[in-house]
């Protein structure tokens, strides 16, 4: 059975992605932590402390410019597509 992704969902996905990548980004904060309690960096180090909140802020702009283009394009030409398979409840995969 082939489905066609047609549209998505902008604010949604663009929050998930943004709350998904500040976990990830944590070792920026423990980074620049490090760099502001041993005397180095200045401004860098308070870059890297708040470096989960503008990873997050990136990820929801950057992820909406690209639902906007991708709803715009998938509206004109059509959208990705895959093939999707039903398998039963007691196979094995």
């Amino acid at each position: 059975m082939k489905t066609q992704i047609t549209k998505i969902s902008i604010f949604q996905n663009a929050k998930f992605l943004s709350i998904m990548i500040l976990p990830f980004s944590l070792i920026y904060t423990i980074i620049g932590l490090s760099m502001f309690f041993w005397g180095m960096g200045g401004f860098i180090a308070i870059f890297f402390i708040f470096a989960p909140l503008w990873f997050s802020l990136m990820y929801f702009v950057m992820f909406s410019i690209f639902a906007l283009i991708y709803n715009f394009v998938a509206s004109k030409i059509g959208g990705i597509e895959f093939e999707l398979t039903e398998i039963a409840d007691n196979e094995d995969i």
